[in-house]
């Protein structure tokens, strides 16, 4: 008997040591540390809900805990912030809306990651070109390239409609 209660409680102790494997508790504790600025510490709690997700990306939480990801990824990597949404938006396109390119494109304008914020703006145009949400982003952007004197940024907006000078 005693061999069994011992597995017992080594079992409830390893249990307990293991963390939280709920994938929406973890991505509320992604998203209490993304509004807190601490990013590594969201990106690694995103991370984890979505590796309890596995491949359930009708679940909304794999949705949420992707953006939240993401958002994180815009203060820790830009670059590979703006390839994984576009990867995302790429391989969901159902899934993601204007709304979605405006909060990526948005958070990397934020950051002062202009070139990144392009590209995010760019596709989203693409996807939807009538987005009263991405034209308002592009204007956003452009102010911000010419109050940085980024040259090559506006010059892709240009191609997008931007006419500078609002």
């Amino acid at each position: 008997m005693k061999p069994r209660l011992l597995a017992t409680v080594i079992l409830l102790f390893f249990s307990a040591c293991g963390g939280n494997s709920d994938p929406r508790a973890l991505a509320d504790e992604g998203s209490k540390a993304l509004n807190s600025g601490k990013y590594e510490e969201a990106a690694k709690s995103y991370e984890k809900a979505l590796a309890a997700l596995g491949s359930d990306t009708s679940n909304p939480e794999w949705k949420r805990a992707k953006m939240g990801l993401i958002q994180a990824r815009v203060r820790i990597d830009a670059a590979r912030a703006k390839d994984e949404f576009l990867e995302f938006a790429g391989a969901n396109s159902s899934k993601v809306s204007d709304s979605d390119f405006n909060l990526i494109g948005s958070k990397l304008g934020d950051a002062g990651k202009l070139q990144e914020a392009f590209a995010v703006l760019d596709a989203g145009m693409k996807a939807h070109p009538e987005s009263p949400h991405l034209k308002a982003l592009r204007d956003d952007i452009g102010r911000r390239a010419e109050a940085s004197g980024d040259e090559g940024t506006l010059k892709s907006l240009k191609g997008l409609g931007y006419v500078g000078g609002d």
